[in-house]
């Protein structure tokens, strides 16, 4: 059973419907139980062996751990056992109550406390595998976004192109000829006799 009850029942005369909590050690379930139309009914709370003393015909009432009856009004907080117990909303006669008729009933129930649920290892389990998956789309989404970036960045122009082909540079015609440097002064035209 989950650990919050909120039902809303009609039960017929000789008809009961029941609730089952796993309780830990510090657990206890809080209650609060409403006829709404109808007569009285009885509430019982019951370990697996009470249950089936209740289960069978005549319906036994006496190894109940705790017995609420004939009213149309329950609240308090249960924690006399721990493991499995049922909560058992009754409308049947010869238990406690007479039933007269049909009774609607507006349930609500809590299992609260320190310990542990029953499969509090499972629920860690469900837990670890959440977060694994979590880690592991958080990474996918983080290498998308690098190789995206990395792709997609501003891309500095490219410089233009050469042309296809360009012949060598050519020396300026015609080549002159680097004045001298130093010895004698340079001939003049037409060349004189000393």
């Amino acid at each position: 059973m989950s650990l919050t009850v909120d039902d809303r029942l009609v039960l017929h005369p000789d008809q009961y419907h029941g609730y089952t909590f796993t309780l830990g050690a510090g657990d206890s379930i809080v209650y609060g139980i409403q006829v709404i139309t109808g007569s009285n009914i009885d509430v019982y709370f019951f370990t697996p062996t009470g249950l089936a003393a209740y289960l069978s015909h005549p319906p036994q009432t006496s190894q109940a751990v705790t017995n609420l009856t004939n009213r149309q009004q329950f609240g308090g907080t249960f924690s006399a056992a721990t493991g499995a117990v049922t909560v058992i909303i009754d409308n049947v006669n010869g238990t406690g109550a007479s039933a007269t008729g049909d009774v609607e009933v507006q349930v609500g129930m809590t299992r609260s406390g320190g310990g542990p649920p029953p499969d509090f290892f499972s629920g860690i389990l469900a837990v670890g595998l959440i977060l694994c998956v979590g880690l592991i789309a958080i990474v996918v989404i983080v290498l998308f976004l690098i190789i995206f970036f990395v792709t997609h960045r501003d891309k500095r122009p490219m410089p233009p192109a050469a042309p296809a082909y360009m012949p060598p540079p050519q020396p300026p015609w015609p080549p002159q000829r680097p004045p001298p440097q130093g010895g004698a002064p340079p001939e003049r035209y037409p060349p004189q006799n000393p």
